[in-house]
């Protein structure tokens, strides 16, 4: 049992004399309008915030936890916002049409990244994890559906382009996951696989 016991310690203690915490996240701005012959139909905006906070326990696996804020506004009846798993309504062809509303969301995102290889400055990588996303709308004409919840499976690929030893610039490019989204009676599953504009995202990490 001792000789257990102290394995498992000089296992431990080895983990952490290897192991490095750091933080970072991303932040995100987007906007838009939409016209038909000149004529403004609408327009909207989305701004978003994840931090993370994460654990390196070796040169190959990182654990990480990033929990982030989302806020979108959308202002008239005809603004036609980019196809998303979460912006449908019956009869609505471009998303939640049908006037002024807002979109609040949090989102919870623990993950496991494994570093597969590195080339000079650049190491490259995929994220693998879960996330749960709560999210609110508000609209005087949907009081029946203004909560709906989301859960999504997944991977991300990306890399990091290290400036030091403490500071490293991150991008994610491409998903290949599973999305279910949940308003109401509203149901609705979404494989991705590939690259849009809606899975390029970058970020800033500093370690200690």
């Amino acid at each position: 049992m001792k000789k257990i016991i102290l394995t498992a310690l000089v296992a431990v203690a080895s983990l952490a004399a290897n192991a490095q915490i750091w933080i970072g996240g991303e932040v995100g701005f987007s906007a838009g309008k939409t016209t038909v012959d000149g004529d403004k139909q609408g327009s909207g905006a989305k701004f978003n915030l994840i931090p993370e906070i994460g654990y390196t326990i070796n040169d190959k696996f990182d654990v990480a936890l990033a929990i982030g804020i989302s806020h979108a506004n959308y202002n008239g009846d005809g603004y036609a916002q980019t196809y998303d798993y979460d912006f449908y309504a019956e009869g609505t062809p471009f998303g939640l049409k049908g006037g002024d509303y807002n979109r609040n969301a949090l989102k919870i995102n623990p993950y496991v990244r494994y570093k597969f290889a590195k080339a000079g400055d650049f190491t490259f990588f995929v994220d693998g994890g879960f996330s749960y996303t709560r999210i609110h709308y508000s609209h005087a004409q949907w009081a029946d559906k203004n909560n709906a919840t989301q859960w999504g499976l997944g991977f991300k690929p990306g890399l990091a382009y290290n400036l030091s030893d403490k500071v490293s610039l991150v991008a994610h490019v491409g998903e290949l996951g599973y999305n279910f989204f949940k308003m109401g009676d509203l149901k609705n599953n979404e494989f991705n696989l590939g690259v849009s504009g809606n899975n390029i995202s970058f970020g800033a990490y500093v370690s200690f």
